[in-house]
């Protein structure tokens, strides 16, 4: 039976991931900072923090929603090139490599005329929510270290050998063991702070106290990682499965509104609509609560900014607005190109 060695493994996850440390510094500065504001009530701080990051997004959001108006704006041209050329209905493979390249060139012409990047399409938005979540998951594993400012990454063996701690399922980050067990391992760590770089003194042991105490969500333990017989703590995964499936419904229904064709594909977009809820539930299922829940706030301020985006930036709106924008650009290029050969 294969075993990890826990000593490894507990360097390992305490140190984080390289390149995303500037960004748990980040986010954790200010997790502190709404900590302090919020007198340590973390699912307040969490809220705040998921709020504020939902509203860097927001710019990013619209645009993409106004690429996907411009995207759907020429969807009826692009369809009547692919139906002139029909190019899998030929079955001369020489035939059918030349009428798609030919096919290519009317489109990439046609792109030209509209101003439309087709690499475009509107990834920004989850990059930058991995990249965010990432961020999250720094400071929700590493509190220690990028919240309490207590530097442990240099001593996280011999801390590690000091508490005994073991790595299993649902416990194997060691800054959180030490959270969920401060009254067992204080004394052991108070008695060793000299050979642990005088890390754990009594103000940073009243810190952690303190810390675990805000951990604690309407007594569900937010270090803790859900499980089916874990008791109350199933809410967390049940509510990331229904507000993830109630954003996807809503992305969905606005994509038909901006797309009506997307209507006769009511299979696929099924199965794209419960692939990221189910995601996010089992996802919900591998991490602490707290990533769970931040995952849970941020469905429903997502779907909270879709409402908004919808009323006051209507897909209509924006596609109306693309065609006016476009023509102008369309006539400006035209009217350069005439000077030219003038």
């Amino acid at each position: 039976m294969f075993t990890f060695d826990y000593i490894t493994l507990a360097t390992r996850v305490s140190n984080g991931i390289a390149i995303f440390r500037p960004l748990y510094w980040l986010f954790g500065k200010g997790m502190e900072g709404l900590l302090i504001a919020f007198n340590n009530q973390y699912f307040l701080a969490l809220i705040v923090f998921t709020l504020l990051t939902r509203l860097v997004l927001f710019p990013i959001n619209l645009r993409q929603q106004r690429t996907m108006a411009k995207t759907n704006r020429i969807q009826p041209k692009i369809q009547k090139i692919q139906k002139k050329y029909n190019v899998n209905a030929i079955s001369d493979p020489k035939q059918r490599q030349k009428a798609n390249q030919q096919m290519q060139q009317e489109m990439q012409e046609l792109y030209s005329r509209e101003g439309h990047n087709p690499m475009n399409m509107g990834c920004g938005p989850m990059a930058f929510q991995m990249v965010f979540l990432m961020g999250i998951i720094g400071i929700i594993y590493y509190p220690l270290e990028y919240i309490l400012n207590l530097k442990i990454t240099d001593y996280s063996e011999k801390i590690a050998q000091v508490i005994g701690f073991t790595a299993t399922r649902g416990n194997n980050y060691l800054q959180l063991d030490i959270i969920r067990n401060i009254a067992k391992y204080k004394d052991v760590l108070i008695a060793n702070n000299d050979s642990l770089g005088g890390i754990f003194t009594d103000s940073a042991i009243a810190s952690i106290e303190q810390f675990k105490e805000g951990l604690n969500i309407f007594g569900i333990d937010m270090s803790v990682v859900p499980s089916i017989k874990g008791g109350p703590i199933i809410i967390i995964p049940i509510l990331c499965l229904v507000t993830s499936l109630a954003s996807s419904l809503m992305s969905t229904m606005l994509q038909k509104k901006t797309n009506p064709a997307m209507a006769q594909q009511s299979g696929q977009m099924m199965i794209m609509m419960l692939m990221m809820p189910l995601f996010s539930a089992w996802f919900s299922l591998q991490v602490p609560a707290a990533v769970g829940f931040y995952w849970i706030i941020s469905n429903i301020i997502a779907v909270l900014q879709q409402l908004v985006m919808n009323k006051f930036f209507p897909p209509r709106k924006n596609i109306a607005r693309q065609m006016v924008e476009n023509t102008i650009e369309r006539r400006a290029r035209e009217k350069s190109l005439k000077k030219i050969k003038e």
